[in-house]
């Protein structure tokens, strides 16, 4: 695109504001991945303007993806080429806790011109990510992520299986990344919500497909805070999981919302005449935009749509018994019109303002997360049942993540959900109510914190503690 249309839509994009059996290492072979975490160079808005400085790995964004069939064991050599420390997490995938990436919880951080071996095998088949877990709102915002993709032994029949990661930008004049990260509105409003928003690291792009073709389309937000939802025209997509789990296929008549952190596997049968073209449109916040146009090819694939079954396998996820469990309230308060008054930081109390001057804005149960060494939000023996009631009391959505489980979504607002799904980043609304379960059967120490990173980094993180 031009400049004169860059530099508009920027200005009004700018207003929108039990370690499981399974997961032991396998005796095979494990297939090895060298990843880098270096300076690079992306085109991410065109001819028109210099390429934007970023971090990638291997110095690419998204980062080079990886590819494995459930059951396969991965063995990711990571080597750091910046000046700074970093980590890797795998989000969503239950694995051991020494592998979860979590510098200063999990493992020391990754030094310059050190490097870490993460191993482990899958449980689940699914759609996932990686991406840095060190200044996160730093680094994930400047391009430390990339796909993680865990195939299906038996997948549904598709003609492509497409990979959009979704992710934008806080981008000046000239391309180059605004360096404002941490800024203190993006702490305490909506995080931190860019003005160039992209597919695979291409601000609308366009993606060429034909009439008949059936298409596997992997939906991850590697954005820090923004969420997304996302209109296909006329074309009728099924959503078959969410966050990597299967749920029974069903038609999404309104918009396909994929918070923060969030996966959603939609399958899409093209139905365009051929030559035609059709916007693919963002309208979650209030400025719509259109995220990436669908152009179809002068020749069709076949004139009838394809009639397969498109169900994944059920879900191997152990079922939380909730009959005799209390549920925990999680009570989520702070930010900008919202009515946190006085919260404990590093287990003193403290008035809102006193907290604020040293950079946080949140809390949860009026503890403010600050520290990877604080006590726990719950312990609980190996194998317990736990149940969660989210209660969000502030004005802002918070994509809340618990690492190395997944939990099942029971109900939101106190109404039951038809089909329960599995869940590791629900997206929570402000003055909203979610309630979920899970088995604790993945010992260790795991971080719980809402995926809007400078919401983490301004205090709304917590521990789980699961012994062994």
């Amino acid at each position: 695109m031009d400049r004169r249309s860059f530099l508009q839509y920027s200005s009004m994009a700018a207003l929108a504001t039990a370690m499981p059996r399974a997961v032991i290492a396998s005796s095979h072979a494990a297939k090895r991945v060298d990843m880098t975490a270096r300076a690079g160079k992306a085109h991410i808005v065109g001819p028109d303007f210099p390429a934007t400085d970023i971090w990638g790995f291997n110095g690419q964004v998204p980062g080079s993806p990886i590819r494995l069939t459930l059951g396969e064991t991965i063995e990711a050599h990571v080597h750091n080429k910046l000046k700074v420390p970093t980590a890797v997490h795998w989000h969503g995938i239950r694995l051991p806790n020494a592998m979860d990436g979590v510098a200063g919880l999990t493992q020391a951080a990754i030094e310059p011109d050190d490097s870490f071996v993460y191993r482990f095998t899958p449980p689940d088949a699914g759609t996932y990510w990686y991406h840095s877990h060190l200044n996160a709102y730093e680094q994930v915002g400047r391009g430390l992520y990339g796909p993680l993709i865990i195939d299906e032994l038996e997948p549904p029949r598709v003609d492509r299986d497409l990979v959009w990661m979704i992710d934008d930008w806080r981008l000046l004049e000239d391309a180059s990344i605004s360096n404002d990260f941490g800024a203190g509105h993006d702490r305490s409003h909506a995080g931190r919500i860019g003005n160039v928003p992209t597919v695979n690291g291409r601000f609308k792009d366009i993606v060429k497909v034909r009439s008949g073709e059936r298409i596997r389309l992997r939906l991850i937000n590697a954005s820090n805070a923004r969420n997304f939802a996302l209109s296909f025209g006329d074309l009728v997509p099924s959503i078959i999981a969410v966050d990597g789990q299967p749920v029974t296929p069903h038609v999404q008549t309104g918009p396909v919302v994929v918070g923060a952190a969030g996966r959603v596997d939609l399958v899409i049968d093209m139905t365009g005449d051929p030559g035609s073209s059709m916007p693919v449109t963002d309208s979650f916040y209030r400025e719509s935009f259109d995220l990436v146009k669908w152009v179809y090819e002068a020749s069709p694939m076949r004139e009838s749509l394809l009639d397969t079954p498109i169900a994944l396998a059920p879900a191997t996820i152990p079922e939380p018994d909730i009959s005799s469990v209390d549920p925990l309230n999680i009570v989520i308060a702070g930010g900008a019109m919202g009515g946190l008054r006085r919260a404990r930081l590093d287990g003193q109390w403290m008035g809102l303002r006193e907290i604020a001057q040293q950079g946080y804005v949140w809390a949860i149960n009026d503890t403010v997360g600050n520290r990877l060494d604080m006590p726990p939000l719950l312990d609980v023996a190996r194998h317990e049942s736990v149940r969660f009631v989210f209660d969000n009391q502030t004005a802002f959505p918070h994509p809340m993540h618990l690492h190395g489980h997944h939990m099942k979504l029971l109900a939101i607002n106190g109404e039951e959900l038809s089909e329960p799904r599995w869940v590791d980043s629900p997206l929570l609304m402000p003055n909203s109510t979610m309630e979920l379960a899970f088995v604790a059967d993945n010992p260790g120490d795991w971080l719980f914190h809402c995926h809007a990173l400078e919401h983490h980094a301004a205090g709304l993180g917590a521990l789980v503690r699961v012994r062994s």
